[in-house]
């Protein structure tokens, strides 16, 4: 697919995250955390470091660091995304608060 679609295809993205969320599911921590960022690399050249997909990336990070029990990274992480989150779409959405709340645990 990346090299029919290109690089920086938001379905090589997709692709790059969904890998990561079945790592993830199967324990593979480095290997969702390489997907995800992956995924953010590409985010961040095409949006920007201030964008929905970005944060979205952030925040996915930031589920397999807390498994691995990297707790201050994934802290870390989680209060990026929801910063993001928050200027974009403001205080009270549901992204905003689920990353804040990851934050805070």
């Amino acid at each position: 697919k990346l090299r029919m679609l290109g690089s920086q295809h938001p379905g090589v993205v997709t692709l790059y995250n969904n890998i990561g969320q079945v790592y993830r599911e199967q324990v593979k921590y480095e290997e969702a955390l390489l997907h995800h960022h992956n995924s953010l690399q590409i985010n961040i050249l095409v949006h920007g470091h201030i964008h929905l997909h970005g944060a979205m990336s952030k925040h996915k990070i930031g589920l397999p660091l807390k498994d691995m029990g990297k707790k201050g990274e994934a802290k870390d992480v989680f209060t990026q995304a929801a910063a993001i989150r928050r200027s974009i779409f403001g205080a009270h959405h549901l992204l905003t608060i689920e990353s804040e709340r990851r934050a805070a645990e």
